[in-house]
């Protein structure tokens, strides 16, 4: 006869736990308008003394750092003669860059390598704001400028394809970041759309580095949306293909969902990119069931674009803190809301809260700043186990969940014991994934040996390493 049946969940994971909280900045296309004298936002150094304040531990930008050859003949940096690939106008691109480094000095001292880490990822205006083939001397500006600021530990293939520098992954305490350069390959024969050339990426590097970190959180970081989660109303082919990094014929949606697929699989849970001038979070789960948030944080201080909300399917858009149309007798403008996400780290989650600049009329030095109500919360890929079914001592069989293990490295086993003390594992139980939904797996055991269980008290214990 049973006296008593006693359920007990432990989970113990085999990695370092972060202790106290910490926390991250990500933000992106920090540009100035066309007709810019400086390449850099007037914005941007105001956005630098609030992330400073915030005391981050690195700051991540996902690319559009200047305008790069995105110049009109009414910005007084325009090269003589239209001449976007000289050496003359190199020295233009390392004065852009020069400037951004000034404007984030509150931030990091470049001249004194003190102060917060910045990683930065090009985008298409570290490349070739066209379109067509990368700008070789924009390229070496932005090397010289800041590869020596990432980990030199990108894809190497070949003297033509040596990514160090461009394309890197890091670990800082428990959060892993893979960044990839989408400019490095070009094919100059896919010219028919607009940057068809650029749909390529090393997937097997990027793949490579998220399976081999056993870290709870895991960002890759690229410039280019993948999915669409909204659309312009101005010119809704050219933000289609904005937000469509790999193309939108049936080839590149294939591409784009073994991508994904591989990605998730490997425990990635955001994907952090800019490209639109926009600060948009939306959610799709890939072919397997993983879910992966898709943080496109674009306002770092470019002009502000329009849009119209315009999801494409699969894709959910959970907050907007993008533009808005002003309305002025026959004058429409748009009004941007330029600022950053800060996310917040512990070991059982990460909460990433969305700050919002309010110049005073329209000073860039003269603001306030506000923080959204909204806020993404992604579980740690390491959260302990819970049960979600009691024992049945008759069947010896009970559920729990978990978070998905995929990418982490983490093994679960059943152990068993009678006073608490003499733990056995028991090798006999089945453990079958019977869901995945959102990253969470709900998990059947059956406990090995007779049935029914007759012991007056059993603990169960469920350990992951």
């Amino acid at each position: 006869m049973l006296v008593a049946m006693t359920l007990m969940v432990v989970a113990v994971a085999n990695t370092a736990s972060a202790q106290n909280s910490w926390s991250f900045v990500m933000l992106g296309d920090t540009r100035d308008a066309n007709n810019t004298s400086n390449g850099v936002s007037p914005y941007l150094n105001a956005m630098a003394q609030e992330i400073a304040s915030l005391h981050p531990q690195l700051v991540i930008v996902a690319g559009d750092l200047c305008n790069g050859n995105a110049l009109n003949t009414d910005s007084p940096r325009y090269p003589a003669g239209g001449n976007f690939t000289n050496a003359a106008t190199k020295a233009i691109y390392a004065e852009f860059f020069a400037n951004w480094k000034a404007a984030m000095q509150p931030v990091f001292d470049y001249s004194t390598s003190n102060g917060i880490p910045i990683y930065t990822v090009r985008g298409n205006h570290e490349s070739n704001d066209t379109g067509q083939a990368p700008i070789d001397v924009l390229k070496q500006a932005y090397q010289e400028a800041f590869s020596a600021y990432v980990p030199v530990n990108g894809p190497n293939n070949g003297s033509t394809d040596d990514q160090r520098g461009f394309s890197w992954s890091c670990t800082h305490n428990n959060v892993t970041f893979v960044a990839a350069d989408q400019y490095f390959d070009f094919d100059p024969g896919a010219t028919n759309t607009p940057w068809s050339g650029y749909h390529y990426l090393d997937q097997a590097w990027v793949t490579q580095q998220l399976r081999q970190a056993t870290s709870p959180y895991k960002i890759f970081i690229a410039h280019e949306p993948i999915f669409q989660a909204n659309g312009n109303s101005s010119s809704e082919q050219e933000n289609e293909n904005a937000q469509h990094f790999f193309g939108t014929n049936a080839a590149a949606i294939q591409t784009r969902a073994n991508f994904w697929n591989d990605i998730g699989d490997a425990g990635a849970q955001i994907y952090l990119c800019g490209h639109l001038h926009l600060e948009i979070i939306a959610s799709t789960t890939n072919d397997h069931g993983r879910t992966i948030i898709q943080l496109l944080a674009g306002n770092g201080g470019a002009p502000p674009q329009e849009f119209i909300n315009f999801p494409e399917p699969g894709v959910t858009p959970l907050y907007n803190n993008g533009n808005i149309l002003v309305t002025n007798g026959a004058t429409v403008s748009v009004q941007g809301n330029f600022g950053f996400a800060l996310a917040t780290v512990t070991d059982e989650k990460m909460t990433i809260q969305y700050y919002s600049l309010n110049p005073t009329n329209n000073s860039p030095t003269t603001n306030s700043w506000t923080v959204a109500d909204y806020v993404t919360v992604i579980a740690s890929a390491k959260a302990r186990p819970s049960i979600s079914l009691p024992l049945d001592p008759q069947a010896g069989t009970f559920r729990y969940t978990r978070s998905d293990p995929a990418g982490t490295g983490l093994s679960y086993k059943v152990e068993t014991a009678s006073d608490l003390s003499a733990w056995r594992e028991d090798a006999a139980a089945t453990q079958t994934v019977t869901a995945t939904n959102n990253n969470i797996q709900t998990v059947q055991v059956t406990l090995g040996g007779a049935k029914p269980l007759t012991a007056q008290k059993l603990f169960i214990r469920i350990e992951a390493q």
